[in-house]
């Protein structure tokens, strides 16, 4: 969200790596629990244990920090937690992330992203609601840009994406959904003479994205914020087309797909692996990219192109108390098209990292990463929850 020490922490990417950074540090840091009304049990523990599940757990803070591209920033921002149904020591938890930041450039981000489990998890409800003006950067398409292609352009986004899915069988947790995607892009900044200003890139002046998508996805993992075990396996489609309203006609499908192992108590083994492509006349803010939270190391964006194939591990183990660590590695490769990728264009990083848990009884962590890549490549990242 903010340059902290690298240049790979973007303003705009990851709203809640202020909030949570602060977090830790701020002594304005407020923790608010509420609790809900519990039935009767037979003995006190089992009252104790279901009374500490039925929390609404409310983490707010103010925002407030300096970099170069936004001069002064504050805001606020907060993390809501709670349980909906009557059975709540078995529902998932559904969260309610909001934030709200404004610079001394006049540059802005506003966020609320509800998640929502209903129905003894049943049926799940997302939503994603963003409007942000900040600057970022632009290195071209391709697996092989250089640094003399470099860049930097300001995207003033508005963002809705709402989501509903249902679980069909009883014993198989299985959802099937559909999505809608809303988002309007103005580039209102670019840098004389290069590419962008020149028209040379599809999406150059920006312009709506509007279109449906479907999504079949399969979770069985026994924690949605830390999980120690079990699956995740995502498909989601998403058709972009004009008939919506859009200013481009594309189709994007990504496969996301994890395994958890428990190796031991508190001992975590995750491999994930990505396929990310696009096909159609696709703005270049679109186009599957590397970096950020696949392959930390390199600066979000920094590689992007109509396909993408990564593979990524952690491995996450108790060091004292609240405090857990983290080793990692990734690679992946880019291209045009399924049949060009090479390991000639391999990327790849590896790096480690510290966790903090801020809510226990939902397993909730904060985290720093530290990951190194090729040629100097590196990068620091602090933000909620897992990469993945």
């Amino acid at each position: 969200m903010f340059q902290l020490v690298k240049k790979q922490i973007q303003p705009g990417q990851n709203l809640r790596l202020i909030i949570l950074f602060l977090l830790l540090l701020s002594p304005f840091s407020i923790i608010l629990r509420a609790q809900e009304t519990t039935e009767q049990v037979t003995s006190q523990e089992d009252e104790q244990s279901k009374a500490e599940k039925n929390k609404v757990s409310i983490t707010a803070l103010p925002i407030l920090y300096y970099t170069p591209e936004t001069k002064l920033a504050f805001g606020a921002g907060g993390l809501l937690s709670y349980r909906l149904g009557l059975v709540f020591k078995e529902a998932r938890p559904s969260t309610l992330f909001f934030a709200g930041i404004y610079t001394q450039m006049k540059q802005y981000s506003f966020q609320l992203k509800p998640e929502i489990y209903l129905k003894n998890n049943s049926v799940f409800l997302t939503g994603n609601f963003m409007a942000e003006r900040f600057p970022t950067k632009f290195w071209g398409v391709g697996p092989d840009t250089s640094e003399d292609q470099l860049e930097t352009y300001t995207p003033q986004s508005y963002f809705m994406e709402l989501g509903y899915q249902g679980k069909y069988f009883h014993q198989i947790p299985l959802y099937l959904g559909v999505r809608y995607h809303l988002e309007k892009t103005l580039i209102v900044d670019k840098e004389p003479g290069k590419s962008l200003d020149q028209g040379l890139v599809t999406g150059s002046q920006g312009g709506w994205i509007s279109g449906p998508g479907l999504i079949i996805n399969y979770d069985s993992r026994d924690n949605i914020f830390f999980p120690s075990s079990g699956y995740y396996l995502q498909l989601f489609g998403f058709w972009n087309n004009k008939i919506f309203g859009s200013n481009f006609n594309y189709i994007n499908l990504k496969i996301d797909a994890r395994h958890y192992f428990g190796v031991s108590p508190g001992q975590v083994l995750v491999v994930q692996g990505i396929l990310d492509t696009v096909s159609g006349d696709v703005p270049f803010y679109k186009l599957p990219k590397i970096g950020g939270d696949l392959l930390r190391g390199y600066y979000g964006g920094r590689f992007r192109d109509r396909v993408i194939v990564a593979f990524q591990t952690e491995y996450r183990f108790p060091i004292w108390k609240r405090l857990s660590g983290v080793a990692f590695a990734g690679l992946g490769s880019l291209a045009d098209s399924l049949k060009h990728i090479s390991w000639d264009h391999l990327k790849y990083s590896a790096g480690f990292g510290f966790r903090f848990k801020i809510i226990p009884r939902e397993q909730v962590n904060v985290r720093v990463d530290f990951a190194f890549g090729p040629n100097g490549t590196s990068g620091i990242y602090m933000s909620a929850g897992e990469a993945f």
